[in-house]
């Protein structure tokens, strides 16, 4: 998951120039005390002009925590990472919580609620149903209700907080 930022010298902005660098986290933490002085200069405030992420990044985020989240994700997988960006976009988790948490969320990923619908229905989740039965179920509808059981279809699949 790559997390990309414009870091502004805010003096400098506000002088009317537009002076800054991208960079790419996670840094070593040198590297990143370095690209804020390269930035900087001898000026003291910097803010975030644009980012490249699957989350929202603020203007003045403290780019040690920023970083180390970074950091927390590189070490993920890609489906714990989609669990991450769901918890933070979906449900408003904040993101130490998004990390230790999205072990709670199951992810059904390329997944429309109808699809997990079908597939809790096959695993017997709504009880042992006939093949001959299973044809007159509204997939439609038990989507439905799912969504207000807690499933959230997104764009990379569904989820699901419990």
């Amino acid at each position: 998951m790559d997390v990309r930022i414009y870091l502004t010298n805010l003096a400098r902005y506000n002088a009317g120039e537009l002076f800054g660098k991208w960079l790419d986290l996670p840094m070593e933490e040198d590297d990143l005390k370095q690209a804020v002085k390269d930035v900087l200069g001898s000026d003291e405030e910097y803010f975030i002009t644009d980012y490249e992420a699957p989350f929202s990044i603020g203007e003045y985020e403290n780019l040690h925590e920023l970083n180390d989240f970074a950091r927390q994700l590189q070490d993920l997988d890609e489906h714990e990472q989609e669990k991450v960006t769901f918890l933070l976009d979906v449900i408003g988790c904040k993101r130490e919580e998004a990390i230790s948490q999205q072990e709670d969320v199951t992810f059904y990923p390329d997944m429309t609620l109808e699809d997990v619908a079908e597939e809790l229905v096959e695993e017997g989740c709504f009880g042992n149903l006939s093949d001959t039965i299973k044809g007159y179920l509204d997939y439609e509808k038990l989507a439905r209700d799912l969504s207000y059981d807690g499933y959230h279809e997104t764009e990379k699949g569904t989820f699901w907080y419990s």
